[in-house]
């Protein structure tokens, strides 16, 4: 592991930032869009603006529920292979997860995702080694209402490992429960394994919205870990400058997490500072520039040195609509930057345009780029066997090497050898046929599609989760 972090903020500036942070608290406040939670605050101590919803949060509130925070959260799984704990130096790769389109794996056209990609999409997350957590596309064949209950259970039966997901309905958070529940194996079980963790963000500008505040309470009932995901536009919804835009994000996410700290104590949540930002030239929010790393690795600084807790970034990310050159470039240091400031999970592996596009080959050339940037933060191993002395000297008589004892030995340590990268003379690539990496990486998704089985689920938790969502489409779905 490298013994230096990547950072480009100070100690000063993240502690001007934090004590920035709780004047915006105090003197700006959060609107709280949920009138029981308003009360809760000023149950707490905060004050509330008499004219409306903005809440004042005292500094030593603020302070007092921050010790509170997690540096370490278990993830459970449906395989205890797939487990994994947040906070303890290992970097962990996520597919990006939320839309509704889809480049088609024959054709190439953008397409409404269908039921079908919903579990290909799992399915190929299930079986890509360095995609630890899957993330859903929202298949558009189920009725709008309960579109996302529907994709929670296309996963739970097309991969076995942890579950990220975000409500798009907010009546479906109570199924959401159920059927993890039906997954734990109740709700005990569930505190004690809790096999998915929620997303949910403020609106910016320092709003949080209803479901912002159900999905806290809720999460934190059942022990399941929760995301704070915000996304202001620097120079639209946010500060045109960097570190302002990066400040309101921080006021936005920290004030959801004293919430659910004072709600319920050792709550376990991450922290997901996910900036965008605005191109004046052609009005489009971009999320794949530099400024976006530099703003992305600032926010790991921020979670790991001002609160100690995980931190969930995006990378590999792009603004490119295809899989291209872009791509490689925006992807690769967007994913470089963060990890090697010390990010916990690395988000976006198979997005396209910003998030926008879900790419069954950009997912998995990204899955091999995770796997390149772990290796990376691996650095060097620097002793006596590894400086290799006696090679070196036996160098002077022999002029080769590759023979030598101690080649042998580390003939594959501290090696990563890419899976659809070619190293292999002109000739030899010709002869394959010429591939690009973007054509290997769409063989090998139609290979994995067409031999990989996840763990079936248990007949009576399938037989369970159709029943919950006959019960879902009867009493959310309209017509």
């Amino acid at each position: 592991m490298i013994d230096q972090k990547l950072r480009i903020l100070s100690s000063e500036q993240i502690q001007l930032i934090h004590e920035t942070t709780l004047r915006v608290f105090n003197e700006v406040g959060i609107e709280v869009m949920h009138e029981d939670a308003c009360q809760m605050w000023m149950d707490w101590g905060a004050k509330r603006d008499s004219k409306s919803q903005r809440i004042h949060i005292p500094p030593s509130l603020a302070e007092k529920a921050l010790k509170g925070t997690k540096s370490q959260i278990f993830c459970g799984a449906r395989e205890e292979k797939n487990e994994l704990v947040l906070g303890k130096e290992k970097i962990y790769g996520r597919n990006g997860g939320g839309p509704g389109q889809v480049t088609d794996l024959i054709s190439g056209e953008l397409r409404n995702a269908t039921k079908e990609d919903a579990a290909n999409y799992a399915r190929l997350v299930d079986a890509l080694e360095n995609t630890h957590i899957a993330a859903p596309v929202y298949e558009q064949d189920s009725k709008s209402e309960t579109r996302d209950i529907h994709t929670l259970a296309w996963m739970f039966k097309n991969t076995s490992k942890h579950i990220n997901i975000r409500l798009l309905n907010p009546k479906s958070l109570p199924y959401f429960m159920r059927m993890a529940e039906l997954i734990a194996g109740g709700k005990n079980e569930l505190k004690k394994k809790p096999v998915i963790t929620m997303l949910e963000s403020p609106i910016s500008p320092l709003k949080h919205p209803a479901v912002l505040i159900d999905t806290i309470l809720a999460c934190g009932n059942h022990g399941i870990p929760l995301e704070i995901c915000s996304m202001p536009i620097a120079g639209a919804t946010g500060p045109i400058t960097l570190a302002g835009s990066l400040l309101m994000s921080n006021a936005e996410m920290l004030a959801a997490v004293i919430f659910g700290q004072l709600a319920y104590p050792g709550m376990p949540m991450i922290f997901a500072p996910r900036i965008m930002v605005m191109d004046m030239g052609s009005g489009y929010a971009l999320t794949g520039s530099m400024e976006n790393a530099l703003l992305v690795t600032a926010g790991v600084q921020l979670a790991k040195e001002a609160y100690h807790m995980p931190v969930n970034m995006h990378g590999p990310y792009t603004d490119s609509p295809i899989s291209d050159c872009q791509a490689g470039i925006e992807n690769t240091y967007f994913s470089l930057m963060p990890a090697m400031a010390g990010a916990d999970i690395l988000t976006g592996a198979g997005h396209l345009q910003g998030g926008l596009v879900v790419n069954f080959g950009q997912l998995v050339i990204d899955d091999e780029i995770v796997g390149m940037v772990n290796r990376a933060r691996e650095g060097l191993i620097v002793d006596e066997e590894m400086l290799g002395f006696n090679a070196v000297m036996d160098s002077i008589e022999s002029d080769n090497l590759l023979t030598h004892p101690h080649t042998i030995r580390h003939l594959r340590s501290n090696r990563f050898r890419p899976k659809l990268g070619t190293r292999t003379a002109r000739s030899n690539w010709q002869a394959e046929g010429s591939k690009t990496m973007q054509d290997r990486a769409v063989e090998k998704a139609k290979f994995i599609l067409e031999n990989h089985q996840p763990k079936p689920l248990d007949k009576d938790i399938e037989k369970g989760i159709e029943e919950l969502l006959i019960e879902a489409d009867k009493k959310l779905a309209i017509g």
